[in-house]
């Protein structure tokens, strides 16, 4: 600066005679940054200094000298002229400005400010002083700001639906243009100079004024609020000027159309988001560029992992190329469903049956496919389930004897009908398919009309008819039909289902139970040597009939009305109370009997159910038994008579039997003697006789032995208790293992139940029978099985041989004591044993048969009582 501010040859206050003063404008001037001159009078260069000359880019020698007006441009100078006359003469006050453009030795055109001052000394004028300043970038920015302010403002008045305003540190408005000012109370012209808060409300200019505020301090702000009954967003932006914020804009653009297409959009998206139901977008490519989350959880994949991949992700090639297929049709305006179903396969291989509907949607150049998709794996299970009830309806339906059909719900066309029907109509069912009320000619004609008018009530109400139907070949049958509405899961009807059964039975049962309901009421009125009556709860006669009231019993007046306890002598009372109440509080059926008025009387008491099976009253029946019980006295005298006699014959036949083995023995011993000691003197026809005599006296000695085990049943017997039978013939084929080996014989066994019996007793049955089957067997080799049936209680136990059998006629006697069916020679024995078995299995409560048929074998089967299974 200091270099600049030197003036050579000539300096700028050279005519300065105060050095002191001289001095200060000589350091003033080195610190200009501006063009520095000075005039003659004449408006010629005397002095210039160096900035002037590195802006115009002339040497000194150029300038000095010179007119000034040489380095402006044509169009100025006359006006710079006249600027330096005003100057000289004094026409203005002060320092004289004005702003020109100069040319610069290079040719460049600068814009200067110029300020020109004249110099008196005493009060002599000796030219003018003046600053030269390069306003050149200032007039140009200017200039760029004056243009910028043009199109901005033209921008802004032509801002399509919302308002452009500029605003200083002030918060006025500078600028407000903009077509949504035609939606507004205000006028542009009218906003530009107030304050914003003057303008707007306050709640909207709260909301404003922290963007407006954020844009002056350099940031970016956009809030949204409503005005004018309308929803605008503002966006507020700095304005810099070489890097300074100058002052703020705000944009508002009024979105209420677009907030109330955002709302709309989102309450779509929430829809698409909380259906159940899949939904996808697809490109052109037939990749996913949207889908909804039950979309994915259907796939089995995010959301991330299926947008941008292809649909032959999920689905085949087959599946893609039909509903290609079906766009095209629907594009081609054919009558196809855009519904189809199809297995998507999950991300974790499962396959899913689903139900797709989709469509395309065209915006502009670009073309989307939509789909709709639900997993109808439940609907496959329901429609797999209906079949199959379908199937077994029909299988249980085609198999009745009752008829079943189906209908529309008007009953104008049978959908179903089963074979029954031209079983029990005679009719064919084919003529249903024409006239679906064919039916009704089979109807008997006096009830034709009353079944008719019933039927057409469907399926408003439900039909429920007995009628009767002639058949084709005269029969009357009674008919039970009933029909009723079948509703879908909409609670709509759907069909009607009906079913028609033959109850010309159940109507002569009902009239059957009509007569008997006669009979017994004529019985009862007639009960013989007895009475009936009917109690309630409180033990209080309903109702009673019977020949012997008013003659042994009270009359039926007496008794009808009354408590027990008021008919009963009290010693009798307890007793009869307590068999009456059990009928009628627990439902037991009990009798006692009683002495009455010197006669004996059994009751039985008995409850009366309803159809629910709950006891509403009890029955009694009271019978004059007073001969049957001195029958009873006199039976009971007989049987402990009979039962002290066969004490005495048991004890008998024991000491009989006892008492005749010592004779036998005596007998055998010395017969046995002689054979020992004379055996060499005796011919063959003595030793013939002395055999016969011992072999008669050792089977006796058997059948005493036999008849002794058989009075003894029933009193050295074990107590019965349960057993079991496998392992009872376990042992039994232990004993007879011997004479199985030598027979060759073959024994099987089915698996045999627990019993309640004798184990000793039982063991005696199983060996006596398959013994006989051994022995008996004939020429072949024995083949005896064994097995058990359950009968109720019972267990029925069979040994069955394949033997010589037994005549049917012999089958009676050989359960008989000592009966024999083949000589000794041929099988020996006592014939005793089928006798024991008899005894044994009476013992047990059961019975002993045989079933056989002779030269083919026989079964002997005996029944035992079962053994409950808690035991």
């Amino acid at each position: 600066m200091s270099d600049r501010g030197t003036v050579t040859e000539t300096t700028v206050l050279e005519d300065e005679n105060d050095s002191a003063t001289r001095q200060r404008y000589r350091t003033l001037t080195e610190l200009l940054d501006d063009g520095l001159y000075r005039l003659d009078a004449t408006g010629r260069f005397v002095a210039v200094n160096d900035v002037l000359i590195e802006r115009l880019g002339y040497t000194r020698d150029d300038l000095l000298g010179e007119h000034v007006t040489t380095i402006f441009e044509d169009a100025d100078r006359d006006r710079v002229r006249d600027a330096l006359a005003d100057c000289r003469m004094g026409n203005r006050d002060g320092t004289t400005t004005l702003e020109a453009v100069v040319r610069a030795a290079d040719g460049r055109r600068l814009t200067c400010e110029f300020r020109l001052q004249p110099i008196a000394v005493d009060g002599e004028g000796r030219g003018v002083l003046g600053l030269a300043r390069d306003i050149t970038a200032q007039t140009e920015r200017e200039r760029e700001l004056a243009e910028s302010e043009r199109r901005y403002r033209t921008l802004a008045e032509s801002f399509p639906n919302g308002v452009v305003t500029l605003f200083d540190r002030d918060l006025e408005y500078t600028l407000a243009a903009g077509q949504g000012f035609a939606d507004l109370d205000a006028d542009p012209a009218d906003v530009e100079g107030q304050h914003f808060r003057d303008v707007v409300p306050e709640e909207t200019a709260d909301a404003l004024e922290p963007a407006f505020r954020a844009a002056l301090e350099g940031a970016e702000r956009t809030v949204e609020l409503e005005f004018n009954g309308r929803i605008w967003s503002v966006r507020t932006v700095p304005v810099t000027d070489g890097g300074d914020v100058s002052a703020g804009m705000a944009v508002a653009r009024e979105i209420t159309e677009r907030k109330n297409r955002e709302r709309e959009l989102a309450k779509y998206e929430t829809i698409v988001e909380t259906i159940n139901d899949g939904i996808y977008v697809k490109d052109e490519d037939g990749r996913f560029t949207m889908v909804n989350d039950a979309y994915a959880s259907l796939t089995g994949y995010s959301r991330a992992e299926l947008v941008g991949e292809h649909a032959s992700l999920v689905v085949d090639e087959a599946t893609l190329t039909q509903s290609e297929a079906r766009r095209e049709a629907m594009a081609a305006g054919d009558a196809t469903t855009p519904t189809m179903e199809a297995m998507i396969q999950r991300a974790d291989g499962e396959q899913v049956p689903t139900e797709g509907t989709f469509a395309t949607l065209r915006t502009g150049a670009e073309t989307k496919q939509i789909g709709v998709v639900r997993d109808i794996t439940e609907r496959k299970r329901m429609e797999r389930d209906l079949r199959e009830s379908e199937a077994r309806f029909r299988l249980l339906a085609d198999n009745l004897e009752d008829v079943v059909w189906l209908s529309t719900t008007e009953t104008k066309e049978i959908l179903y009908i089963n074979p029954a029907y031209e079983e029990l109509w005679g009719r064919d069912s084919a003529a249903l398919d024409d006239d679906p009320r064919a039916f009704a000619d089979g109807i008997h004609p006096d009830d034709r009309e009353r079944v008719m008018a019933a039927y057409a009530d469907l399926p408003d109400d439900e039909f429920d008819e007995e009628f009767r139907i002639v058949t084709p070949d005269g029969e009357h049958r009674w008919i039970h039909a009933r029909a009723a509405a079948v509703h879908d899961e909409d609670r709509d009807v759907s069909r009607i289902v009906g079913i028609a059964e033959d109850v010309s039975e159940r109507t002569e049962r009902e009239r059957a139970l009509e007569q008997s309901e006669r009979r017994y009421r004529t019985l009862a009125e007639n009960f013989p040597n007895g009475a009936v009556g009917v109690y309630d709860t409180n033990l209080r006669y309903t109702l009673t009939r019977g020949a012997v009231l008013g003659d042994r019993l009270p009359n039926a007046d007496r008794l009808e009305g009354s408590r027990v306890s008021d008919i009963f002598p009290e010693e009798l009372v307890a007793d009869l109370e307590g068999v009456l109440r059990a009928a009628v509080e627990d439902g037991e059926t009990g009798s006692i009997t009683i002495e009455f008025d010197g006669r004996n009387w059994r009751v039985w008491a008995a409850p009366l159910q309803d159809c629910d099976g709950e006891v509403f009253a009890g029955l009694s029946f009271t019978q004059d038994v007073t001969e049957q019980v001195e029958r009873e006295r006199r039976l009971e005298e007989l049987v402990a008579k009979l039962e002290e006699s066969n004490k005495r014959l048991e004890q008998f036949a024991y000491a009989a039997s006892h008492d005749l083995q010592e004779p036998l023995r005596m007998v055998s011993s010395y017969l046995q003697l002689i054979d020992g000691r004379y055996a060499d003197a005796l011919d063959d026809e003595a030793e013939e006789f002395l055999a016969y005599a011992v072999d008669g006296a050792e089977r006796m000695r058997d059948m005493i032995d036999a008849l002794l085990e058989y009075s003894r049943i029933e009193t050295r017997g074990d107590p019965l208790e349960p057993v079991d039978l496998e392992a009872v013939f376990e042992s039994v084929l232990d004993d007879l293992r011997l004479q199985i080996e030598d027979a060759d014989a073959t024994v099987t066994a089915d698996e045999l139940p627990r019993v309640e019996g004798d184990a000793d007793q039982l063991r005696q049955v199983l060996q006596n029978l398959l013994s006989n089957a051994i022995t008996y067997s004939g020429d072949e080799p024995p083949d005896v099985s064994v097995s058990a049936e359950r009968d109720g209680d019972e267990w029925v136990v069979s040994v069955h041989d394949e033997g010589i059998g037994i005549a049917a006629e012999e089958q009676d006697r050989i359960f008989e004591v000592f009966q024999r069916l083949h000589s000794c020679e041929e099988y020996a024995g006592t014939g005793i044993g089928l006798a024991l078995c008899q005894r044994i299995v009476e013992r047990h409560g059961g019975d002993i048969w045989v079933d056989s048929t002779a030269g083919e074998g026989a079964t002997f089967s005996f029944s035992l009582p079962a053994v409950e299974s808690a035991q």
